[in-house]
């Protein structure tokens, strides 16, 4: 079982790395905390990648049912387009054309939750995401972060459990491998046909008994 100690050492690498990349998914959402009637600026956290001409930027609020879809805010289309507000928003929301954030005026408890900015790539190229919690602190806790890890946490499950799956595959198809190996090794005695033949000895030929009818004995009568 040798090699497959390498196979056992890089799944544990691969889940270990699943583990860490989800952890660092959700440790790496900033926060932006506020009272009640602040005036608040979410930035867009997108990465920008130079020189890519992005087609549009587009702001949603994360909601937590039914499965954390998204909520359209605004839209704009670069690079001169105007900001448009998504069909039903009925909050008032405002680009600011230097970076892209958005100002939300007097806030509310509704306001907190998850949001995400999105950059629209051309083909050939990437769209890019940023996603900032607002939280207002004299408001209930928003359980919208406490989804995103839920979702999170099951999706790294299942990846540790594809992996398992694969782990076990390898090493019995490594272990049959190696069982019929051994088996192919194993001598068999073979009978050749045409090899000649050996003269019988003569305590071999003594073993020998004639099959047939039993002698029958005759009487002899003299008169």
């Amino acid at each position: 079982m040798t090699a497959s100690h390498p196979l056992l050492l890089a799944s544990l690498l691969l889940l270990s790395a699943c583990v860490v990349m989800g952890r660092t998914l959700v440790a790496d959402i900033p926060e932006v905390t506020a009272l009640s009637g602040w005036n608040i600026t979410l930035q867009c956290i997108a990465e920008f990648k130079q020189g890519v001409p992005y087609l549009a930027v587009s702001w949603y609020k994360v909601e937590e049912s039914p499965s954390l879809s998204r909520r359209g805010l605004l839209r704009k289309e670069l690079p001169d387009g105007p900001a448009r507000l998504y069909e039903g928003m009925d909050r008032e929301v405002e680009l600011l054309d230097e970076d892209y954030s958005i100002l939300l005026s007097s806030l509310t408890c509704s306001d907190s939750g998850l949001y995400l900015c999105q950059l629209a790539a051309p083909v050939g190229e990437q769209n890019k995401e940023g996603r900032i919690l607002l939280s207002v602190k004299d408001c209930p806790s928003d359980s919208v972060l406490e989804e995103v890890v839920r979702d999170t946490s099951l999706v790294i499950f299942a990846a540790a459990l594809l992996i398992v799956a694969l782990l076990i595959f390898i090493i019995s198809h490594y272990c049959l491998k190696n069982t019929l190996k051994e088996k192919d090794k194993t001598p068999k005695n073979e009978i050749l046909l045409d090899a000649p033949l050996k003269p019988l000895e003569k305590k071999d030929l003594m073993l020998i008994y004639t099959l047939g009818p039993k002698a029958s004995t005759m009487k002899h009568v003299c008169v």
